[in-house]
């Protein structure tokens, strides 16, 4: 956080402390209801795993990912 802003913040009385506080938790609980993932994200996603229940060829592992990544470096 940056300093100036918390010696600010540390001069608040009391009760604007409380009053800032209530209004950041509920901004957060506003931001957590949030949707996580737009409707176009959720199609999309609906789409690969109804591609990949269809055709469910074995995929490759982390490390053989990385291992092809790293060699396509050099």
């Amino acid at each position: 956080m940056d300093t100036h802003l918390y010696e600010e913040l540390e001069h608040l009385s009391i009760a604007e402390k409380r009053s800032l506080g209530e209004a950041l938790i509920i901004s957060a609980e506003s931001d957590a209801s949030a949707p996580l993932v737009t409707e176009a994200q959720r199609a999309e996603l609906k789409s690969r795993l109804a591609y990949h229940r269809d055709h469910p060829e074995p995929g490759i592992t982390f490390a053989e990912l990385k291992s092809k990544l790293l060699a396509s470096l050099h």
